[in-house]
């Protein structure tokens, strides 16, 4: 695999806080990343670094080579927010990302397709307010994925659901990351949802440093119905309070 994202001693801070001091990190072309770690620890900091919504103080990142000063036009972020406008349609808001860039009528296709992909179909022109929470937040990961972004950002997106509903949209997340390929960052406070939708686990400690485990049940049938899915979810407890802790 080829390096996608580098940081290369990445350092920022926050009103004198140091968030990341000297911080390396690499992420692959076509890997899902799943982040974790406790609040405060610094992860949608980092997602914010690697949108470009953020400069670091010190150090450089660079995507594909070219080093990162500002958002890409190839990277799309899924807040903890969904950010649904009230007055646009789901139909609409799937097609915002389009319009924006030129979109055609003739285009119209793609987006019944993506509506169609995410189990809407028939609910094209109804409104946020006539949606269920795992709808609306279908309709938000559906925006995001439009434009087949290379780089795709999560931000803690399932943690406002219900665990049936939670299950339900992380299924659809796989789906669409098999599917699609790119390279997935996806933050979570769940071990059980980073053992699903991360190829690799990236744990962040206190003092932002980060370690990395591949995860072997990653993309296999029906993870939950195996016993070993969940002795590896204790051990990443296990690791993620010895980080948590300093201890490595």
């Amino acid at each position: 695999m080829s390096i996608f994202v580098e940081l290369n001693d990445v350092t920022i801070c926050f009103e004198n806080q140091q968030v990341f001091d000297r911080l390396n990190l690499v992420l692959e072309e076509n890997i899902a990343y799943a982040l974790i770690g406790k609040s405060g620890s610094g992860k949608s900091t980092l997602l914010n670094l690697i949108a470009g919504f953020l400069n670091p103080d010190k150090g450089r990142i660079t995507i594909k080579g070219s080093i990162l000063n500002q958002p890409r036009r190839e990277t799309s972020f899924l807040f903890q927010e969904l950010g649904l406008f009230p007055w646009q349609t789901v139909g609409e808001a799937i097609a915002m990302p389009l319009k924006i860039k030129g979109w055609k009528k003739d285009d119209n296709w793609v987006v019944e397709d993506m509506i169609k992909e995410i189990g809407l179909d028939g609910h094209q022109h109804k409104y946020p307010k006539e949606l269920s929470g795992g709808e609306r937040q279908r309709v938000a990961l559906a925006r995001t994925l439009i434009e087949k972004p290379d780089l795709l950002l999560m931000d803690e997106p399932t943690s406002a659901l219900d665990a049936m509903t939670k299950e339900v949209l992380q299924k659809l997340i796989l789906k669409e990351q098999m599917k699609q390929k790119g390279t997935l960052l996806f933050v979570t406070h769940d071990v059980e949802e980073a053992m699903i939708l991360g190829q690799t686990i990236l744990i962040i400690n206190d003092d932002g440093h980060i370690s990395s485990i591949t995860n072997p049940y990653f993309g296999i049938t029906k993870p939950r119905e195996q016993l070993g899915f969940y002795d590896a979810c204790i051990k990443i407890r296990k690791r993620l309070n010895m980080e948590v802790l300093g201890e490595r």
